[in-house]
């Protein structure tokens, strides 16, 4: 049983004048409850004073007063417990009532919201564009603070920029490298004779042609040792011992005066083909490392100026101020390398101020009701002159000019149109050549629409190939 009932006795049994009052709660409690406080205050001889403290504690002990049975009690309670007043039935069906119009009214605002703000359009008009072409005198001045059609000046930047690298390439020239033969020649002369140092002899048999090492003198006739070496390099010139030769040239007498021949052979003799440097190398080398750097310093005048800067390639002075090959033309190498620092001079103008002034002046050669088709206007400047602060040269001016269109005209004739709708529009403008109306999401084409927003709307110009 529930803890209250047990303190409730335990009341009971410590009541000391006979009498007890016990207040009967309104939770938790029930008529056997009652009856088993009544009973056991019989048993204990006491009079019991049941007091309630609600309604529902009021009813238990009116019944346990009258006699009605447990049962009865309880149906009576539960059929209470179901009945609900009228003015809670009320509240409830405005409450719900209310939730209903709740959602409806987000759900609307979701509709909405899907309609107006989700959907997107993009449309591309094809324009057919006329071509012009003009040259235009520009003078680039370091000291000019604005654009001024009226002299064709736009303001400049005086650079200065110093690169150095390194690059290396393979050689590619070839040559023949190798040791000379030498040995010693015995010759005997008839008469007194003087034969200088270098005195060119032959070989009979194979007519190689060889030089003496020292002078040799013949004070009377007789013969004499003289180291000799080849003419040229090579195997081909370590002779076998025992070669017969004769005096070419550098003997005061000469001819069949003196001969010469070997008892040894010759030995020394070498050759192979290596590569080595040539002096194409070293020009490829300084052209490709000079491009590389004159890239490097655009990148770093870019870099402090802005990507809208732009620089002249053939307005630029190039200074080399170190240039060192890692091996001299006719060296033997593998690779040649080459250690450059050059230094950029030039002066350098900002793309947005040349467009500038081609706008202001092409504007007085566009027709009526045209305009320059804008990013597609092609510059080419023609012979430019770097001279002091100044670059001077002749743009050559490649532009489109196209049909004037009023982007947000169209944006709010196209606004809220079913994909049917916007097409018949579309197809109705007379200055353009062909469209494309993509919508987003792709539903099915019922229910296609153009946003209601021209925020959610984009329109691309494109000219005709």
């Amino acid at each position: 049983m529930d803890v209250h009932l047990f303190g409730l006795m335990e009341k009971i049994l410590g009541a000391e004048n006979g009498e007890v009052t016990i207040d009967i709660p309104e939770d938790n409690f029930n008529l056997l409850m009652l009856r088993i406080l009544r009973d056991k205050g019989r048993r204990e001889n006491k009079t019991i004073h049941f007091v309630a403290t609600g309604p529902r504690s009021k009813r238990l002990i009116g019944s346990l007063e009258n006699g009605v049975d447990l049962p009865k009690v309880e149906r009576e309670e539960k059929a209470a417990a179901k009945k609900q007043p009228p003015a809670g039935r009320v509240r409830k069906i405005i409450m719900i009532f209310a939730l209903a119009l709740g959602i409806l009214a987000v759900l609307g605002a979701a509709v909405f919201g899907a309609l107006y703000y989700i959907p997107k359009a993009e449309v591309i008009l094809t324009l057919s564009p006329i071509p012009l072409v003009k040259e235009i005198p520009v003078v680039v001045d370091a000291d000019a603070e604005k654009v001024d059609a009226a002299t064709g000046t736009v303001p400049g930047t005086s650079q200065v920029v110093e690169e150095s690298g390194n690059k290396s390439t393979p050689a590619t020239g070839t040559a023949i490298v190798g040791d000379k033969a030498k040995g010693t020649v015995t010759f005997t002369s008839a008469q007194i004779q003087n034969c200088s140092q270098g005195t060119k002899i032959k070989e009979v048999s194979s007519g190689l042609f060889f030089f003496t090492d020292a002078a040799l003198s013949f004070d009377s006739p007789g013969s004499k040792d003289a180291s000799v070496t080849a003419e040229k390099i090579g195997s081909s010139y370590n002779l076998s011992a025992g070669k017969d030769f004769t005096v070419v040239s550098g003997c005061s007498v000469g001819g069949v005066s003196i001969s010469g021949t070997n008892t040894a052979a010759f030995t020394g003799g070498t050759s192979e083909e290596v590569t080595i440097a040539t002096a194409a190398d070293q020009s490829k080398l300084l052209t490709d490392l000079q491009k590389e750097l004159v890239a490097n310093a655009k990148e770093t005048i870019q870099g402090r100026s802005g990507v809208d800067e732009v620089v002249v390639d053939k307005a630029i002075k190039t200074e080399v101020l170190e240039k060192t090959y890692s091996h001299a033309v006719g060296e033997q190498a593998e690779n040649v390398s080459l250690t450059l620092k050059i230094k950029l001079t030039t002066i350098t103008y900002k793309g947005a101020d040349i467009q500038e002034l081609i706008s202001q002046t092409l504007s007085s050669l566009v027709p009526a009701g045209f305009t320059l088709f804008p990013g597609e206007t092609e510059i080419v400047p023609l012979n430019p002159v770097l001279k002091g602060g100044k670059l001077t040269f002749k743009a050559k001016v490649s532009a489109k000019v196209i049909p004037e269109i009023d982007e947000e005209k169209i944006k709010n004739d196209l606004a809220g149109r079913n994909g049917r709708s916007a097409q018949e529009y579309l197809n109705s403008l007379s200055d353009v050549n062909a469209y494309e109306l993509v919508l987003w999401p792709n539903l099915p084409e019922s229910l296609q629409r153009v946003p209601k927003t021209t925020n959610r709307i984009t329109i691309t110009l494109i000219t005709e190939e």
